[in-house]
């Protein structure tokens, strides 16, 4: 059983689980420690998959479950990470709103931006992890999220809110929380593919602003 505190916090805010037959876990980096894997594993067996924070935060289940991705097909290479060669150590279980993912790393949690390609230290551990998600649920865009829902139905599992410009062009961090028209909805896996497209273009120096207003 989990009873540590940043987990239980977690849970308490989280809502049903999204799948009712966790799966063990499978195909992790070989670099990924032992410890995290099973304290990731232990956390879906209690509850596999779910929304937390309202909806700030998605955990994603063990196995695929009608739109909501499982952990497998999410971190396939062919489903959206292909040009993030850094991040093939990375094993990718939860996500923010706007699609930021978190990912177990050696003996850490990291937070990774789609847009940079840049993982950075965010817990040592899975219950530290909750607890630093509980102790700033803005930070993953629970003030933003509250806002677009009071003008328009509530998001599904699947749905993200995508800045409406990247943040190499003021979106996102100059978005306000308050303004719905700084964002649209996107499926998960389209705002990732749109992330790793801007991210390649970026890397190939190759990002036409006209054009990226366009397609983004």
């Amino acid at each position: 059983m989990v009873k540590r505190r940043g987990l239980t916090a977690l849970l308490a805010q989280a809502g049903n689980p999204i799948s009712r037959a966790p799966q063990r876990l499978k195909d992790l980096p070989i670099t990924v420690d032992r410890n995290r894997s099973l304290e990731l594993e232990t956390l879906l067996h209690l509850r596999d998959g779910f929304r937390a924070l309202g909806g700030a935060l998605i955990v994603r289940p063990t196995v695929d479950v009608a739109s909501a991705r499982g952990l497998e097909g999410w971190n396939s290479i062919t489903l959206w990470r292909a040009p993030y060669r850094p991040a093939s150590k990375l094993y990718f279980f939860a996500d923010d709103i706007h699609g930021r993912q978190f990912a177990l790393h050696r003996d850490e949690i990291v937070l990774f931006d789609p847009e940079t390609g840049d993982f950075t230290h965010y817990a040592h551990t899975l219950d530290e992890w909750a607890g630093n998600a509980v102790a700033d649920p803005d930070a993953l865009g629970a003030a933003r999220i509250r806002a677009w829902e009071t003008g328009h139905a509530p998001l599904r599992v699947e749905e993200r809110l995508q800045p409406a410009l990247p943040a190499c062009m003021g979106g996102l961090d100059g978005a306000t929380a308050d303004i719905a028209d700084d964002f649209r909805v996107l499926g998960d896996v389209e705002l990732m593919r749109r992330y790793a497209r801007l991210f390649r273009e970026k890397l190939a120096g190759e990002v036409d602003v006209a054009q990226l207003v366009d397609w983004w």
